[in-house]
């Protein structure tokens, strides 16, 4: 297994991997490159749904979703997101965001893979919180370090999180499911996440990723948020999500240092 940096300064690109054949120390390389990296790409991989579910045990616990229209039957673990309503959901996430984010406990990890693509749109963007918080002038930094977001069902975050891990902070908010900044008015509040969403999609901070069949790209929710983007629903696509739950992530005893190493 080769693991090769992103020139952005956050994600990673695995190959010589195939995850269903992913052993003890394969699984404790992958989760101390996704620690120090945030993002790992895995390509050319023929994953089942089942195998999939496996795979992405080794970065720790599955949550389970409720069983709908376009969704997998028996198999809980998978959420199915596709260009057509028959084929799962539809629509879905098409602003900066983090998985779970819904959570009181935040989901940690996302697990994609590509089923079955189109040949054009439905590319997904990803940014690093971390650096986005990194990068705000030092008044901001403290300002944003004393606020708190509310989640439309109620759930509360500081806008500025530490990953449970490394205690990095970072600039962590939900575009799409936030109801607002608590402690401001609603002008001060919307102003706020507005800027914070142009900050996400600064030039040079987002990598996007066009999806062919047989990807994988694993996510770390507190290190990176992702954005999806149009395609057009006459195609065919379809990604398989599987999310780690935070009671049952595995993280590494440290990171650092993955880059260019290699594993049996």
């Amino acid at each position: 297994m080769n693991i090769t940096p992103l020139p952005l300064g956050f994600g990673a690109v695995i190959e010589g991997m195939d995850l269903r054949q992913a052993g003890p120390g394969s699984a404790k390389l992958l989760r101390a490159a996704l620690l120090e990296h945030g993002m790992l790409v895995i390509r050319g991989q023929s994953l089942t749904p089942q195998e999939q579910i496996a795979a992405t045990g080794l970065f720790g616990s599955l949550e389970t979703f409720p069983t709908m229209r376009g969704q997998l039957d028996g198999l809980p673990e998978i959420f199915r997101v596709a260009s057509r309503p028959e084929d799962g959901h539809v629509e879905v996430g098409r602003y900066w965001h983090s998985d779970g984010s819904f959570r009181a406990e935040p989901t940690p990890i996302s697990f994609w893979y590509s089923v079955l693509q189109s040949d054009q749109g439905g590319d997904t963007l990803f940014t690093d919180l971390q650096q986005a918080y990194a990068e705000l002038q030092p008044e901001i930094q403290q300002e944003f370090a004393g606020l708190q977001t509310a989640h439309r069902n109620g759930v509360v975050h500081p806008l500025v999180l530490k990953h449970p891990k490394t205690g990095i902070p970072a600039l962590y908010l939900n575009l799409g499911l936030t109801g607002g900044v608590l402690g401001v008015g609603p002008e001060r509040s919307q102003a706020l996440m507005q800027a914070v969403d142009r900050h996400y999609s600064r030039p040079g901070a987002t990598y996007r990723h066009h999806w062919l069949a047989g990807d994988v790209v694993v996510a770390d929710n507190l290190h990176v948020a992702h954005k999806a983007t149009p395609i057009d629903p006459a195609a065919r696509r379809i990604l398989n999500r599987t999310t780690v739950r935070a009671d049952g992530v595995i993280w590494p005893d440290e990171a650092g240092g993955t880059a260019g190493r290699l594993a049996a």
